[in-house]
C-alpha cells in the first residue's frame, strides 16, 4: 500500500520543473524582486522629471499672473471715466481667464503625458511576467 507522502515525492521527483522549485527558488525570487524594483525607479525618475517640469510651469504661469496683475492695475488707476474703469476691469478678467484656462489645460496635458510616460516601465514589467507566469485567474 502506498502512502500519500509516497505518491507525492514520487510525482515531485519525476514531475515538470518549474522556476520555483527547488534551490533555484531563491534566486528566482530575488531576480524577480530586483527586475520589479528596478521598473519601479524608472517609472519614480521619470516621474520626478515630468512633475518637475509641471511645477515649473505652474510657477511660470504665477510670474505672467502677477505681472498681468500689475498691468491691469495701472490701466485701472489710469481710468477717467466709469467707462474706461469698466472696460478695463473688464478685459483684464477676460485675459486672466484665458491665461488661466491655457496654463491649466497646458499643465493637464503635462499630468496626463507624464503619467502615461512614468507608467511605461511598469505597464512592461508586468506584461513581462503576465507572459513568463500567466494571467492570475481573480
Amino acid at each position: 500500500m502506498t502512502t500519500k507522502s509516497d505518491t507525492t515525492s514520487k510525482a515531485g521527483a519525476s514531475g515538470p520543473k518549474s522556476p520555483w522549485n527547488g534551490a533555484s527558488a531563491l534566486e528566482t525570487i530575488a531576480d524577480e524582486s530586483r527586475a520589479n524594483f528596478d521598473s519601479v525607479a524608472a517609472a519614480s525618475a521619470i516621474a520626478a522629471q515630468g512633475y518637475g517640469a509641471i511645477g515649473s510651469a505652474w510657477f511660470d504661469f504665477a510670474k505672467e499672473a502677477m505681472a498681468a496683475q500689475a498691468g491691469a492695475a495701472e490701466a485701472l488707476m489710469g481710468a477717467r471715466s466709469w467707462a474706461e474703469l469698466s472696460e478695463a476691469q473688464a478685459g483684464q478678467a477676460k485675459d486672466a481667464l484665458d491665461r488661466t484656462m491655457a496654463a491649466g489645460n497646458r499643465i493637464a496635458d503635462m499630468t496626463v503625458k507624464t503619467t502615461g510616460e512614468a507608467m511605461a516601465p511598469i505597464r512592461a514589467r508586468a506584461e513581462e511576467l503576465a507572459q513568463r507566469y500567466g494571467t492570475p485567474a481573480v
